[in-house]
């Protein structure tokens, strides 16, 4: 949804909706949705910044990346962002990059499009790896039966001489 900075009433702009992944773009092999993202946001204004505060909420399913077995994963992301009209960046050299800089978001042609701030903050919020349990015990490396039925009864495979020599290492 665009939201023009003249359109926003001092109370702000409430955004409310629904919305499929395939909407904001994100179709993806290795997660998937179970149903909409819930989102809710507040979209106010204060002289030239937008700030957009709310949450989004979705139910995620993943392969297990240690089982491979599909598993749900239900995430809720805070959103709170100020963004700035984008020609107005830090007066200061550009070859210096501040703490404050990696944090702050820029907007363009007077307004926002909240899909766009609600994609780029569930893509940060998805972690690199999801497991089904916490004690789940993955797949043989061998044979690749799933341990967590059982023992596969496949031998341990020596470690690399490399592995050995690690073990042994101590510093000065």
């Amino acid at each position: 949804m665009w939201i023009r900075l003249s359109e926003i009433p001092p109370q702000g702009v409430v955004v409310s909706t629904q919305t499929p992944l395939k909407q904001l773009g994100l179709v993806q092999e290795e997660w998937w949705a179970d149903g909409p993202l819930r989102v809710q946001l507040l979209v106010t204004r204060d002289e030239r910044l937008i700030m957009v505060d709310g949450d989004v909420g979705a139910t995620l399913q993943f392969h297990c990346s240690r089982c491979l077995k599909e598993c749900s994963y239900p995430m809720q992301v805070e959103v709170h962002i100020v963004l700035a009209p984008e020609g107005e960046e830090a007066s200061e050299s550009r070859s210096q990059l501040h703490a404050a800089d990696l944090e702050q978001l820029y907007y363009r042609d007077d307004g926002v499009e909240t899909n766009e701030v609600v994609r780029e903050q569930l893509l940060l919020a998805i972690p690199m790896r999801v497991v089904c349990r916490p004690e789940c015990r993955g797949l043989c490396p061998s044979c690749g039966r799933d341990l967590n039925e059982g023992a596969c009864g496949c031998r341990e495979s020596p470690a690399a001489p490399w592995v050995e020599q690690l073990k042994r290492w101590r510093p000065k």
